[in-house]
């Protein structure tokens, strides 16, 4: 049982998996000079801190991207809206190459999708309460979806290598017997 959550260790992609995720922190989490408004840099109240938890939260599924997405068919801030979507999306596609390709239990889709979204929601509530941004259950769908779409190119990407030299040898034996004909 305890050989399922075995963390194999190649070097470079773990270091690769350390680089990417204190680059995630940095960006949602950790104050820096483009993010100063934070509950970690102080200097609040604990009035100030309670009203921005109190309006910067969305549990209704699809709201938000529903209004990224009217905005865009409005033609408002379609840039913008355009970034959080794709953002949100393509930010976590990494974690699905990283985690199947570190921890050999990820590579059962179930157990992958529940660690992606728990690690998602725990990222939410820091962003929430740190005040570097909401809790949003769409982000949570959005960022899931990234990460589900990158286990899906590794998988296929896996099947491809592994059958590649298969699919290689029946061209050429194809190409031999019609040429023998």
């Amino acid at each position: 049982m305890l050989e399922d959550y075995k963390v194999r260790k190649p070097p470079v992609v773990l270091a690769l998996f350390v680089l990417y995720t204190l680059a995630i922190l940095f960006l949602l989490v950790i104050p820096n000079s483009y993010r100063t408004h934070n509950v970690l840099v102080g200097g609040l109240t604990w009035e100030q801190w309670e009203a921005y938890i109190a309006h910067n939260w969305n549990l209704v599924p699809f709201r938000s991207i529903g209004e990224q997405m009217g905005s865009i068919f409005a033609g408002d801030g379609v840039a913008r809206n355009l970034v959080y979507l794709a953002g949100n999306i393509l930010g976590f596609v990494p974690l699905g190459f990283f985690l199947p390709s570190l921890i050999s239990r990820q590579r059962r889709f179930a157990a992958f999708v529940v660690t992606v979204v728990l690690s998602v929601t725990c990222l939410e509530l820091a962003q929430l309460m740190t005040m570097r941004g909401s809790f949003d259950i769409d982000d949570i769908i959005l960022n899931t979806g990234g990460a589900c779409l990158g286990f899906w190119i590794l998988r296929k990407s896996v099947k491809y290598v592994r059958d590649a030299p298969h699919h290689a040898a029946r061209r050429s034996a194809a190409t031999v017997i019609g040429k023998l004909k």
